[in-house]
């Protein structure tokens, strides 16, 4: 089975940020998207022990995805 290989977030640009409490809040979190050279899209969520993210989740999106996502906000 290949692994998938996830893109170099160093050189993405970063489209959106989402920041829900404070840091060190347990039940704080932050969605970030990110768009890459080659238009691809990254979304990554963390947050504290309490959040919607307790550990950290990277998605690979498609455009329409991440439009969605951004009008959801």
């Amino acid at each position: 089975m290949t692994e998938k290989k996830m893109p170099n977030l160093e050189n993405a640009t970063e489209v959106k940020r989402v920041v829900r409490g404070y840091f060190g809040d347990p039940k704080g979190y932050e969605e970030i998207l990110f768009r890459t050279r080659n238009n691809r899209y990254i979304l990554v969520q963390r947050g504290g022990t309490l959040s919607p993210y307790p550990s950290e989740k990277i998605q690979l999106l498609l455009k329409a995805k991440a439009t969605e996502w951004m009008e959801s906000l």
